[in-house]
């Protein structure tokens, strides 16, 4: 069972998850059958369904979101001390983990262990996001400080792309906004007064940040630089191999 499942959001109401919902897709449509994967610093096993074709492993040291079930685990462990044999994978996926990471360099390092000669890795980060998962939250990232990453870990043929640009960014921001007004209370059975008050006024700022971020996305056609997004992906070879 999976206690939340992010890969059914819509653009608009989890602008940064559809991006990187879109990229593991992607891979998954690259990947052979019978491709090994291990998803590293996978919590639920949101994406297993993606590779069904697959032989897919899953590590987590399930500790990231109390209300997550990490029953779906293979592995139980921390990622820059993977309890897995060397050259194992044909790939590793590490979506929106390395963020949490005390030890990211080593993690990757230790990716790069796991991985058969000619392997790949696929990897998320972010570089603009709130605090979350607390107190695991440590570290966003700039493309070059991923690529460095990368680089000393050993991979070669690094392809980074942005998930967007500015104005992408400012629609995957723009619904925090609505946090400044409380919440009613009423699913949980204490009521709020000011809440329940402002929620005719909530629902209208809703329908306008939806309209804002539409825009938003629109404009971000023409931003040429897409130097400011929201977070980036990587796609990262092993030497060797055919």
């Amino acid at each position: 069972m999976i206690n939340e499942d992010f890969s059914t959001r819509s653009k608009l109401q989890d602008t940064g998850r559809w991006y990187i919902t879109r990229f593991v897709e992607a891979i998954s449509r690259e990947l052979a059958e019978g491709s090994s994967i291990l998803d590293a610093g996978a919590g639920e096993s949101v994406y297993k369904k993606y590779f069904n074709h697959c032989q897919y492993k899953a590590i987590d040291l399930a500790v990231g979101e109390s209300r997550w079930n990490y029953e779906n685990l293979d592995y139980v462990g921390p990622l820059h001390e993977m309890p897995i044999e060397d050259g194992v994978f044909d790939a590793v996926l590490c979506t929106q983990v390395l963020e949490h990471l005390e030890w990211p360099r080593e993690s990757v390092q230790e990716m790069y262990r796991v991985l058969k000669p000619g392997g790949k890795l696929y990897m998320t980060v972010p570089m603009a996001h709130c605090e979350h998962q607390v107190p695991y939250d440590f570290f966003r990232y700039t493309s070059y400080g991923l690529r460095s990453i990368c680089k000393h870990a050993g991979f070669e043929q690094i392809v980074i792309k942005p998930f967007g640009g500015l104005w992408v960014r400012w629609a995957y921001e723009l619904p925090r906004a609505l946090s400044i007004i409380p919440k009613t209370g009423i699913r949980n059975g204490q009521p709020n007064p000011a809440g329940i008050f402002l929620f005719p006024l909530k629902v209208v700022a809703f329908g306008m940040i939806r309209i804002m971020q539409s825009l938003c996305l629109f404009l971000d056609r023409f931003d040429k630089e897409k130097n400011d997004p929201f977070g980036w992906s990587c796609v990262a070879k092993k030497g060797g191999g055919s």
